[in-house]
């Protein structure tokens, strides 16, 4: 299987490179390589490449520059460049793959969120993604689109690693605790995408997230308690719940943006993995890198 990934340098990205089986291969182009903020290029990279599978992990996830500085760019990345890829790998018959967010959800609704639940971004980068997510499923019909949360993993930018980083050089963390949703491991969500490969009559919108629900703090708290457990908690260090008021973002956040996941694990035939233990996972890693 002939695999052209896009966004390979990022987490998801790494742990797809990671995980896959000996029979894969990729096609990985950089963003220097491969600027999929032009439309044509994107479209072309498609039909000159011709893979069996397109991922797409790549898109701007700065949150609050997609408010202003990187507005063009989020829409570019988030919105067009997914629509393209779509149509082309429909005009060449591969399978496409999109990532999604649970920013795409208000809060205010009755979460957990189902794949038909109404959608009311609250943020520019909220919106750049479901404008993705329709432009895909336009174009291709065929196309998955997963949503997904709050991911992290042993390596790159991340909450798991900001935390790490503030704990191992003794800090205090002030940590919201009043927006809540899924940690997911990037292990984890590279997996089900595996999973999904391997259903091929799989079409639409689903959720894959870890299990469970958590706050900012919550996963603050787990970060700590295990170096701790590991005996490399540095004196002094301590998480203290704040509200979302307290740091006041250019971009709103969702306050409960859980996604419904059950019909996802029953098609893919997966045990879903606890937040608590992706996050431990990472934290070792970070914490040992």
């Amino acid at each position: 299987m002939h695999i052209l990934l896009l966004g390979a340098s990022g987490q998801v990205g790494r742990a797809v490179l990671r995980s896959a089986g000996a029979d894969v291969r990729f096609s990985v182009p950089t963003s220097a390589e491969l600027d999929l903020r032009s439309a044509g290029a994107a479209r072309q990279a498609v039909l000159d490449i011709k893979p069996d599978v397109v991922i797409n992990c790549a898109a701007f996830t700065r949150v609050d520059d997609a408010e202003e500085s990187g507005a063009d760019d989020a829409v570019a990345l988030n919105s067009v460049a997914p629509g393209i890829l779509s149509g082309a790998a429909l005009e060449i018959g591969a399978r496409f793959i999109h990532l999604s967010t649970d920013y795409v959800f208000d809060g205010a609704g009755l979460p957990p969120y189902s794949t038909s639940a109404a959608v009311n971004p609250l943020s520019a980068y909220g919106e750049t993604k479901l404008r993705g997510e329709l432009h895909t499923l336009e174009n291709n019909p065929e196309a998955l689109v997963v949503r997904t949360a709050w991911v992290h993993s042993g390596e790159g930018v991340n909450f798991v690693a900001t935390a790490v980083n503030l704990f191992l050089k003794g800090k205090v963390m002030h940590v919201v605790d009043d927006q809540v949703s899924t940690p997911t491991r990037a292990l984890h969500l590279a997996n089900a995408l595996w999973l999904f490969l391997a259903n091929p009559g799989l079409k639409g919108r689903y959720h894959f997230t870890d299990a469970g629900a958590a706050s900012w703090y919550d996963v603050a708290q787990c970060v700590l308690e295990t170096l701790q457990r590991d005996g490399i908690r540095e004196p002094g260090t301590a998480v203290i719940p704040v509200p979302t008021t307290a740091f006041p973002r250019p971009a709103r956040r969702p306050r409960v943006s859980l996604l419904d996941k059950h019909a996802t694990w029953e098609s893919l035939k997966l045990t879903p993995q606890h937040w608590r233990v992706g996050v431990a996972a990472s934290a070792r890693e970070l914490a040992n890198a």
